[in-house]
């Protein structure tokens, strides 16, 4: 008995299922983002972008730790998530943290993503 294209395809389908539930395989979502953790690599930042902040320039700790942090895209997106949560846990200036890497020496580009969150606002 010839199986047709469709059935030969459900069949291989089937045995792959079979074998991956005898294999004891499971198939479950990536672990949630820890925003807090990822948000605690960027602390020295927060005199530079706390309101009323009188710092000019962001300290060079906190340039050390936007160069490090800028190219993580879970990074970026958990201080975009943290910009336009309400109520956010820490007060700071918006504005401050759009300036960051441009203050720090990196491509102020990398929080853009972050104008897709204005929704949330």
């Amino acid at each position: 008995m010839a199986l047709n294209g469709g059935a030969t395809t459900a069949a291989c389908i089937l045995v792959l299922l079979a074998l991956a539930g005898a294999a004891g395989a499971t198939f479950s979502a990536p672990p949630p983002v820890d925003c807090s953790a990822l948000l605690a690599g960027l602390a020295d930042c927060l005199d530079f972008v706390s309101p009323g902040s009188k710092s000019s320039q962001p300290s060079k700790a906190c340039c050390g730790e936007v160069k490090t942090n800028v190219g993580s895209p879970a990074v970026v997106d958990c201080v975009c998530a943290a910009m336009f949560s309400k109520p956010t846990q820490l007060p700071f200036n918006k504005t401050r943290v759009y300036a960051l890497p441009d203050a720090c020496g990196t491509p102020a580009s990398v929080l853009n993503r972050c104008h897709g969150s204005l929704s949330f606002i």
